[in-house]
């Protein structure tokens, strides 16, 4: 099936507006004449006027909204793919653009200067007891996902698309910083500070950089602070849920600071750049496209894709 283009979809809209003009312009329809008393001559039929649609059941909602998030993932998710493997081509764009290197040069010197603190922070950071360094994990990654489930949530009982959307971007974030993260402890096999071997321990068959838990935290706290346009009142706390998380790591001793700050740029970073490139598929959403098709008594699937 060719793309729909454009073109198409704005004559399209040209000539439903148009419709609808011409609709507004007829005369309204006159009021059915009375009833003709008993005995007398019948001069028409009765107009009857058709009955309102039934709303539809909660149940019938609640399938329709999570049917639409369904297709909207797998849209998204494949459209995300391609967007990869065409990244080689927009790289030209991207060195000629000022914020690449303001954004590169204060994410190094945000790691950097966690490197440099590291060991002062383990110092520190390990007089926390193990319990209480359990309890700020849990209640930092508690408070993240539950936040996360509540938005999804919110959006399917008041039927708010964006809430939902923001939610599965969030989880999608989570499930793409997760392996990038396994990948990263594969190369650089950094040892944890419990090691005491220090933190210039790198490729010695550790799993240090980066933090597998709290990466995530800080994928659902970019996620929740973008949903609310970055709102103090929100971004702060979620923020804090997730510095908590990192904070319990480092009471255990399992990870250096640099560590921690490596996946809050990992986790940060993915969120925001998968929020971006779905803005960008809703601007040509049918570039690709999952819709269910109807042939006699069968039912399937249709996919349509525009690469370029």
């Amino acid at each position: 099936m060719a793309p729909l283009r454009p073109g198409a979809i704005l004559a399209s809209a040209l000539v439903l507006l148009y419709a609808a003009e011409l609709r507004a312009d007829e005369p309204a329809a006159a009021p059915p004449d009375p009833a003709p008393a008993a005995g007398s001559p019948q001069t028409g039929a009765t107009t009857v006027k058709p009955a309102p649609p039934e709303p539809k059941s909660y149940p019938a909602r609640l399938g329709g909204e999570l049917v639409s998030d369904f297709k909207w993932s797998v849209n998204n998710l494949v459209q995300d793919g391609i967007d990869v493997v065409k990244s080689p081509t927009k790289i030209p764009d991207l060195v000629t653009d000022p914020w690449f290197y303001y954004t590169t040069a204060g994410s190094a010197a945000f790691w950097f200067s966690a490197y440099s603190l590291d060991e002062g922070a383990r110092t520190n950071f390990r007089k926390i007891s193990h319990k209480d360094a359990g309890h700020l994990e849990s209640w930092g990654n508690v408070a993240l996902w539950g936040a996360t489930g509540v938005l999804y949530g919110y959006g399917l009982f008041l039927e708010d698309t964006r809430a939902r959307q923001f939610a599965l971007t969030g989880l999608l974030s989570t499930a793409v910083s997760g392996g990038i993260t396994s990948a990263l402890k594969e190369i650089f096999q950094r040892d944890r500070p419990l090691q005491n071997k220090g933190h210039h321990a790198w490729f010695d068959n550790g799993s240090s950089f980066v933090s597998g838990a709290t990466t995530p935290a800080f994928a659902l706290a970019a996620d929740i602070a973008e949903y609310s346009d970055n709102k103090w009142y929100v971004a702060i706390p979620a923020y804090i849920a997730a510095g908590s998380v990192g904070l319990g790591r480092m009471g255990k001793d399992a990870h250096w600071l640099s560590d921690i700050a490596g996946s809050a740029l990992l986790g940060v970073g993915t969120t925001e750049l998968l929020l971006h490139m779905h803005a960008m598929h809703d601007v040509d959403p049918n570039r690709f496209r999952v819709f269910p098709m109807f042939v006699g008594h069968t039912m399937g699937v249709g996919v349509q894709v525009a690469f370029w």
